[in-house]
Formats: structure tokens, sequence, C-alpha cells
């Protein structure tokens, strides 16, 4: 009998503790997911040159915000070998040269206003650009 009483109190002090670990993890894992989601917001960069990445069927960012007269390079990594095009207002403006995996394209926007950066062959997905002057 004389064993239970310290059996007992270590007992319920490993409980505790485990407890402790198993919500330092769950609030490290809102952590990353809420820092994962911050990517797929919109952007706004000051800076002369910007990169937009094509990767796993998405562009990240997949919104983003520049000055008139910035410089955005374009990163295809995706499979495979496709063009990207850019529009605005529904009107092609610009068309990339062919696009192996890790290619880029530079395009400098001149104009402001909102564009469409899509793949030439899978237009279903679409990164949005906002150019302000």
């Amino acid at each position: 009998m004389a064993h239970i009483r310290y059996l007992l109190p270590a007992l319920a002090l490993s409980v505790i503790i485990a407890g402790c670990g198993a919500q330092a993890s769950s609030s490290q894992a809102m952590s990353s997911s809420s820092s994962s989601s911050s990517m797929t917001s919109p952007s706004s960069t000051q800076g002369a040159s910007t990169q937009v990445v094509l990767s796993n069927g998405k562009f990240h960012p997949s919104h983003i915000h520049i000055a008139q007269g910035q410089t955005l390079t374009f990163v295809f990594d995706g499979m495979g070998q496709d063009h990207l095009d850019l529009l605005h207002q529904g009107h092609l403006v610009a068309r990339s040269p062919d696009l192996n995996q890790g290619g880029k394209w530079e395009y400098t926007f001149k104009t402001s206003g909102t564009f469409i950066i899509e793949p030439e062959t899978m237009t279903y997905i679409h990164g949005t650009i906002s150019v302000h002057s």
C-alpha cells in the first residue's frame, strides 16, 4: 500500500507533462498553418524585381501588388514545357518563350491595371498582378 502512495503522484505528474507537450505541439501546428496561409494572401512589394513561381498547380504568391515600372520574374517549376500568358482585360499582352522546369521569364509592367498570368495549356491556373502608378 505504501508504494501506491508514491505511484499515484508520479502518474499524475506524467499525465500533466504529457498534456503540456501535446498543447505545445498543437500550438506549433497552428503557428505553422497560419504562416503557410499568409503565403497565399496578397503581397505588396517595393523592390525593383520580384519573383512569382508556378509550382504544384498554383502561382506563389497568387496575388501581388507592384508599382508601375517594376519587373517581375516568373519561374516555371512545373513538369514538361509551357508558355506563360499575360492578359489585361482579356487581351494577350505578352507570352513567355518556351519554359522548361526551372525556366525564368522577366516582364516589366509599364502600365497600371490588373493583369492575369496563366500557363498557356492550363488556363484554369491563374495569378493576379495589380499594378499601381
